[in-house]
């Protein structure tokens, strides 16, 4: 959807949305997978929303009951209750929040996962709920094209723990080829359909559909093959609507731009970042993109590492950006690989990024991880202070009370993420949120999506909230934190992290309004509830970027 066809409703959402009430309206999540429009206006005029509870998120926790957004900025906060030419939406006194920020996860890529995007497969806790989802999923696809879902998902989640045989997918979709796959490769399952295009391409497919792990990235592989540019581009566009019905409004990318497992050669995949610079260049952006860029490899003749030239390309494409797409730094790999630290040159190839002002987030599991990192940032830091450059520890499983007065001490942060939510990968942890916290240094929210993790922002807090995982067992006792603060990481600190905490993060005047309306209320919903909370209204500069179903017919036109 393009900025024109958002301005093209403007006119008609100035007469339609006009003391129009949200009370009541039925939780849509469906992400834009109908076929329908989820972008409904544009920002080009003023909007009131009144009667909610609004949860500024600023430093005195201030709740509102009204917002005035105009020129795409929050203009006052229980100000007027009427503007001549403006739009009032009467919110029943449903919750508003700040637009989610997730501080580390893979978009890029996944965003442009071959098929068509079954996203709400990420709150199916059961194979009927799976089953159910599919079946409405159909409706929209056209007969023979494939319905996917590929990384934060696997049988762990549902109650049977187990994948829909192919017999139960085949009913739910007799027309349609199916590939639902687990983690980076698998193991993954398909239906009839699916099994004979996959068996015409060498995959092996067991007689109950399923195919191993040593098979999946042959199976995505071969997705990726068959996929166009129009294909990876309607992914995306799919992907950001499903971000928008969920309240995501920003995200970091850390590094992404390949398949990992998938034996295809880079240029031989549709998309990747130029797919996005050009949706960026053509106004067609949803959510807020904020890039990181890694490397890995010796330093060339020069003594300067491939980190720095993936940068330097970046930023010669992007140069600035603006509020939609920007590249803020380097990550989540800049020398080394997964748990590598004896010989890596981390100090040299972090004096580099330190050297030229760029910020910097570094993949970080284990205590032998931390210590290596952490001291080579404590090294660069006293050559060249890097506080004002936010560099963060990515993910910060098993951080130390010691790692974290350390990196409170330089000005640094982290990202905290977890996957033991749902254990798809052998990479299990989850962060000390509640140490974290409590230590004062810099932290953000992160999900890790979509490869290992659900993209899903609610799955996440729930975890953090409870410390419990898809299973409903305690996985992180003693390191639970509030629901308002769960919320900060997704919000003002994942704002942090990403250089927009001046115009993000919070509902003040003057700051972007980038705010969602709930489908429920968070902060008095059993603990189980928060995992399939969902936006009814999203904002991303004051334009409506999803929406329910009484308010899409306003995009007509």
């Amino acid at each position: 959807m393009s900025r024109r066809r958002f301005l093209q409703g403007a006119a008609l959402g100035a007469v339609g949305l006009a003391g129009v009430a949200l009370t009541g309206c039925d939780d849509d999540r469906d992400g834009g997978e109908t076929g329908r429009p989820t972008a409904v206006l544009s920002g080009a005029g003023p909007l009131i929303l009144t009667n909610g509870e609004i949860l500024t998120m600023d430093a005195l926790e201030t709740v509102a009951s009204s917002v005035f957004i105009e020129n795409g900025r929050i203009a006052a906060l229980d100000g007027p209750s009427a503007v001549n030419g403006a739009r009032v939406i009467d919110l029943g006194g449903r919750t508003v929040i700040p637009g989610l920020i997730d501080s580390h996860l893979h978009f890029v890529t996944p965003s442009q996962a071959p098929g068509h995007f079954l996203s709400v497969i990420e709150t199916a806790f059961s194979t009927s709920d799976l089953l159910s989802v599919l079946r409405q999923r159909v409706t929209s696809v056209p007969a023979g094209e494939f319905i996917t879902a590929v990384g934060g998902l696997g049988p762990q989640q549902f109650a049977e723990r187990r994948w829909p045989s192919l017999a139960e997918l085949d009913q739910a979709a007799p027309d349609h080829p199916i590939y639902f796959q687990s983690g980076f490769s698998g193991p993954s399952v398909t239906n009839s359909l699916g099994r004979g295009y996959f068996e015409e391409r060498s995959v092996p497919v067991g007689a109950d559909g399923t195919i191993g792990r040593q098979d999946g990235g042959s199976a995505l592989g071969a997705l990726l093959l068959d996929q166009t540019y129009e294909d990876a581009r309607r992914a995306a566009l799919e992907y950001m609507a499903y971000s928008g019905s969920l309240g995501l409004t920003t995200v970091v990318d850390a590094g992404g731009g390949f398949w990992f497992g998938v034996d295809v050669p880079p240029d031989q995949v549709q998309g990747g970042h130029d797919l996005f610079y050009d949706m960026w260049r053509q106004d067609d952006l949803t959510v807020r993109i904020r890039l990181r860029f890694g490397g890995g490899g010796s330093a060339g003749p020069d003594g300067v590492f491939p980190v720095i030239g993936s940068m330097e390309n970046a930023l010669a494409t992007v140069g600035d950006g603006d509020e939609m797409l920007k590249v803020i730094g380097v990550g989540e790999f800049t020398v080394g690989g997964f748990g590598q630290t004896d010989g890596v040159p981390f100090e040299v190839t972090y004096g580099q990024v330190a050297e030229r002002g760029w910020s910097l987030s570094q993949h970080s599991l284990s205590v032998a991880e931390h210590e290596a990192h952490i001291r080579a940032f404590e090294v660069v830091s006293a050559q060249t202070p890097i506080a004002e450059l936010r560099w963060a520890i990515e993910h910060g499983f098993e951080l130390t009370t010691d790692h974290l007065r350390r990196l409170e001490a330089i000005g640094a942060g982290v990202t905290a993420s977890n996957t033991a939510f749902l254990p798809i990968t052998p990479l299990l942890g989850s962060a000390p949120f509640r140490d974290i916290l409590d230590s004062g240094v810099h932290v953000a929210a992160s999900s890790d999506s979509s490869n290992i993790a659900p993209l899903n922002p609610w799955l996440h807090i729930y975890h953090m909230v409870t410390g419990r995982n898809a299973a409903g067992e305690l996985v992180n006792d003693g390191q639970q934190i509030t629901r308002l603060e769960a919320l900060r990481l997704y919000t003002t600190g994942s704002a942090w992290v990403s250089f927009d905490d001046r115009e993000l993060g919070s509902l003040e005047v003057g700051k972007l309004a980038d705010l969602v309306v709930l489908s429920d209320d968070y902060l008095s919903i059993p603990p189980e509830e928060i995992r399939t909370l969902s936006s009814v209204l999203t904002t991303v500069g004051g334009r409506v970027i999803h929406a329910d179903d009484r308010f899409r017919q306003l995009m007509e036109g």
